[in-house]
């Protein structure tokens, strides 16, 4: 038996954006296995896994041509183990082997009307050898759900149908409720409508960069953070102005885009995980949104006020729960292309999440395979993508590392290349030379692109 449910509005915004059809947007998880794997005991943890979590028995529907579209959740269909063996390749060839066929996984997109948003696949490098990956489709999956399968999966590995985790306390469907809900709350859209009567989402480019096409071709870009500060050399900085590292990040990535902001000003979309309940920490779904944050450049500030700023920027903005279908009604944007130019999204890697990481069960040690996009994918524009998207990771360390998703159709290699330097120059900047002034760092930067 299914049920019917509202969706959430990044589901439509993706349901629409493709008409329902092929869409590649998509995230994975993947956990290594050492030891005598027994092919069976996957497919129980599998079985249980998507019993578990309803987003991976979701699909979506729309009743009607003119109706929005909804969430299916069926009773429970199994998902598909597809089993595949790179042991034709030689020994040391066997991990890139594995690594190039879940990247092709990643990038082989699912069909969104009527149809299953997650498969799972387990690939074989040797006897006592295989990766096991769930890759989903992100209307029902996000980055923090890769790391509650990639936890759950070994105990369920273990124990089966006796496994004891405690179920989760909501889903995404109850996730959707409450946004819709909020989403009509005539409070929040008055909230949001002042707060964003000044917002500033977009960037000036060189006249010679493209216009925003139909379609997008996010393209992944290394940022070379692994030579610049740690959060620990920011730490000061963070404490003298009471911000967090979002605020930190968020104010060298204005200064270092400050010859593209209109009237000094420049809103960003800070993706936000909307976690923080301990309800929702075990639930698997895409809940993660934007939240609008308008840094002020005026006045020539120093690198801490603009962190100092940007602290109560953020602070205030994220008071405040922000439904993305008021946050679009609000925001000053015509036409197709993102709600916001430039996104942020940071997250502290948990140490158990790190590569190397071992977890032992049933003779078989357990520890996390890389699975990140490496080549372009293209989309129509929906609202959780921009023309550059920077997510930045820290470890336990406070070691940071990153990626710039970037437009290619606007911003080819060295354009992209420029702005990932250009911020990793300015946090050096900020956690060195505090007391220099916006002005510094805009006479020491490259020509902008």
């Amino acid at each position: 038996m299914s049920e019917l449910h509202t969706a959430t509005h990044y589901q439509r915004s993706l349901y629409d954006a493709t008409g329902g059809q092929a869409s590649g947007v998509n995230v994975g998880a993947a956990v290594r296995m050492r030891g005598p794997v027994d092919p069976e005991r996957i497919r129980i943890a599998l079985d249980a896994l998507t019993a578990r979590h309803e987003a991976l028995r979701t699909t979506l529907t729309r009743q009607d041509i003119t109706g929005a579209p909804h969430q299916v959740i069926g009773s429970q269909p199994p998902l598909e183990l597809r089993e595949v063996s790179v042991l034709d390749a030689d020994e040391d060839q066997r991990e890139p082997a594995c690594a190039a066929l879940l990247q092709a996984e990643l990038r082989r997109p699912f069909v969104l009307k009527d149809s299953p948003l997650a498969r799972a696949l387990l690939v074989t490098l040797a006897d006592d050898d295989r990766v096991f990956a769930m890759i989903a489709h992100h209307a029902i999956m996000d980055g923090w759900s890769a790391g509650v399968i990639r936890d759950e999966f070994p105990h369920l590995y273990e124990y089966g149908t006796s496994a004891t985790l405690p179920p989760p306390v909501l889903h995404l469907a109850d996730y959707a409720a409450w946004e819709a809900e909020l989403a009509g709350d005539p409070a929040t859209q008055e909230h949001w409508r002042a707060a964003l009567a000044g917002a500033r989402p977009r960037l000036a480019f060189a006249s010679d960069v493209p216009a925003v096409g139909a379609v997008a071709r996010t393209t992944p870009h290394p940022l070379q953070l692994d030579r610049g500060p740690t959060l620990g050399a920011l730490h000061p900085l963070m404490v003298e102005e009471q911000a967090s590292p979002t605020a930190a990040l968020l104010a060298a990535l204005a200064a270092s885009l400050s010859d593209h902001v209109t009237n000094e000003r420049i809103t960003f979309g800070v993706m936000r995980s909307n976690r923080q309940q301990r309800d929702v920490r075990g639930t698997v779904g895409f809940l993660a949104g934007h939240v609008p944050v308008t840094v002020d450049l005026s006045g020539d500030p120093t690198c801490a006020t603009l962190v100092g700023r940007t602290a109560d920027a953020y602070d205030r903005a994220i008071s405040r729960p922000a439904p993305v279908s008021v946050l679009r009604a609000a925001l000053p944007v015509t036409g197709r292309g993102p709600l916001f130019d430039v996104s942020l999204n940071y997250g502290h890697q948990q140490a158990r999440h790190q590569a190397g990481v071992v977890v032992e069960g049933a003779g078989v040690t357990f520890s996390p395979f890389d699975l990140a996009h490496e080549e372009p994918t293209d989309h129509p524009w929906w609202d959780g993508a921009s023309l550059l998207d920077f997510q930045i990771s820290s470890d336990p360390a406070g070691r940071l590392s990153g990626t710039l998703v970037a437009d290619a159709h606007m911003f080819g290699d060295s354009e992209a290349s420029g702005f990932a330097g250009r911020f990793a120059a300015a946090l050096r900047r900020f956690a060195d030379r505090p007391r220099d002034r916006l002005s510094d760092l805009v006479a020491a930067k490259d020509p902008a692109p």
